[in-house]
């Protein structure tokens, strides 16, 4: 047998590398949805309904607040990304160097001195008063589905363009070269921008179904897209396509004789 051309090696690779990319999307996107998604907005929800403990509490279920005195802050710059942190004691001695989230409503505002309340929730900071102002920490569990959520949504579209590329590339050999081209790249480009789509409406949408549902139609429909397109453009084996020899304007074609 014949050494496989390096055309023939080089296509078997792409088809291998792009199907395995794409599986790895495809299961990234499963684990969020299914474990990571659902275990966060469970978290959320038990967060939610917690009430504040009674003074002799002992479970780590409900909220507890802690009084505490501010050492100072911190602003941490990193390229776009800003860290603030805020030091404090609690009346009980423990010293606590926490994270914050949102705007920075306490933590621009507290000087060294000042005394705020730190509000603990299985054992992590989760908020922070001082006065009217109310600023939550990084271990906030509220909206914290949401970053896997938008990860997920972008890694489904993306799937499914790998998955496509690669099963193109595998009948590459079949199309013409620019007829396989547009067939890998457009489909690959639209998988892309719907990916980012996805990823985007978690963020401005306050439904958890809505941005599911569009990312999987819009999914979906890709997919059909696609396989129409391929139905569409595959040649007819009943010889109902074959071309028709056309005769030139003018001449007149003759039967031939007996």
């Amino acid at each position: 047998m014949s050494a496989a051309s390096p055309t023939a090696r080089a296509q078997r690779r792409s088809t291998l590398v792009t199907a395995v990319a794409g599986a790895v999307c495809a299961i990234a996107a499963a684990y969020l949805l299914l474990v990571t998604v659902p275990g966060a907005r469970a978290e959320q929800r038990a967060f939610k309904a917690a009430h504040p403990c009674r003074s002799d509490a002992v479970s780590k279920k409900c909220l507890r607040p802690a009084a505490a005195t501010v050492n100072g802050t911190e602003t941490v710059t990193s390229g776009k990304s800003v860290q603030r942190w805020l030091s404090v004691t609690e009346d009980d001695g423990t010293r606590h160097r926490i994270l914050m989230a949102g705007r920075p409503s306490v933590v621009g505002k507290v000087r060294p001195g000042d005394r705020v309340t730190v509000t603990h929730w299985h054992h992590k900071s989760r908020f922070v008063d001082f006065h009217n102002r109310r600023q939550p920490t990084d271990d906030d569990p509220r909206g914290g589905y949401r970053l896997p959520y938008a990860i997920a949504l972008g890694l489904l579209p993306v799937a499914a363009g790998f998955l496509w590329a690669a099963y193109r590339f595998g009948r590459r050999s079949a199309d013409s070269p620019r007829r396989s081209l547009r067939r890998i790249a457009l489909p690959s480009a639209a998988a892309l921008l719907l990916g980012v789509l996805g990823a985007a409406m978690p963020w401005f949408l306050r439904s958890v179904w809505t941005p599911l549902l569009i990312t999987g139609a819009g999914t979906a429909a890709l997919l059909a897209w696609v396989v129409l397109a391929t139905r569409r453009d595959r040649p007819r084996k009943d010889g109902a396509g074959a071309p028709v020899a056309r005769v030139p304007g003018g001449e007149e074609v003759l039967a031939p004789g007996p």
